[in-house]
Parts: C-alpha cells; structure tokens; sequence
C-alpha cells in the first residue's frame, strides 16, 4: 500500500513546499506568485486531498470519533502532529484576522493571497501528514498488551476488558499520543 501512497505524498510535499514559499510571499505583499500560480496549484490541492480522506476513512474505521486524529496520525512522528496542529490553527485564525491585521479588507489583492494560500496550506499539509501516517501505522499497530496480558487497541490507556493499564514495556508509537 505504501507504493500506492508514496506518489501522492510527494505531489502533497511538493505542493506544500510551494504553497509555503507563495505565502510567505503573499506575507510580504507580493502576490504575483499566487496570482500567476494559484490555477495550478489550488487544482493540485484537491488531487492529493480525495486519497488522503480515503486513506483516513481506513485508518480511523476501528476508532471513535473523539480519537479520529489521534488515530488518523498515529504514524507520525510527535514534531509533525504538533506542526499540523499549529499550521492548522494558524490559518484558520490568519483567514479571518489577515485583513484586519494588514489593514484593506478582503478587497485588497494581498490579503486574498495571504488569506486563501493560508487555507490551501492546510489542503496541501493534511494529505502529507494523513499519507505519511498511513505509510508508518505498521509501527503504531503492533500489538499491545494489559498488564494482565489482553490485547489492547493502539490508542488505549486501559484495557477494554478489564481495565488495567497498558503494559508500558511494550513499545508502541502510539503511548506519546
């Protein structure tokens, strides 16, 4: 499965890479990048997107609903759950706040580039995080055990059949969660 993926993590990477450097133009007020790039990037955006969602629907089908991103990025690393998180909230609040803070209102060229490459890095960031956790899971999925030795899910503290808590001796990419 990981061949399958590896192609649109890279397409992911890529755009990422450039949505990343044509927002941190837009920051500075030059938007040329996003006016002269933006038909083929945000397009691309939406290529990697639908298999990131399908290989999300795989990885989270076991889990309830409150653990979806714990469990969608159980293969990744903690500095790269902590960076989606972050950009994540960043361009939510930097949709709304960039007019504002830049001054203009949405009317201006620079805070559309600013605001809208915000939220396409998280349409590029998603697919990179959610595909590299697919491609590592293998490691978070190893079996774990209670104390009193009853297999337990990757993302569980406690055993679901008796209560007791995980046996931490057991290595699982999942315990930083």
């Amino acid at each position: 499965m990981a061949a399958l993926l590896l192609p649109f993590f890279i397409l992911a990477a890529i755009g990422l890479a450039a949505m990343l450097a044509i927002h941190v133009s837009a920051l500075g007020g030059f938007v040329w990048p996003f006016d002269h790039y933006f038909k083929l990037i945000a397009p691309g955006a939406f290529v990697v997107f639908l298999p990131a969602v399908l290989v999300m629907n795989r990885l989270t089908r076991d889990f309830k609903q409150k653990d979806l991103w714990r469990a969608a990025l159980r293969g990744c690393p903690p500095w790269m759950r902590h960076a989606f998180y972050v950009v994540f909230g960043y361009a939510c609040v930097g949709f709304f706040a960039f007019p504002f803070v830049f001054g203009g209102g949405m009317d201006t060229p620079a805070n559309q580039a600013r605001s809208m490459s915000g939220v396409l890095l998280i349409f590029y960031l998603t697919p990179v995080v959610v595909l590299y956790s697919a491609m590592h899971a293998e490691t978070a999925n190893r079996v774990r055990r209670c104390l009193n030795g009853h297999r337990i899910s990757p993302l569980a503290k406690y055993c679901e059949e008796c209560g007791a808590p995980a046996d931490e001796r057991v290595p699982a990419n999942s315990s930083s969660l």
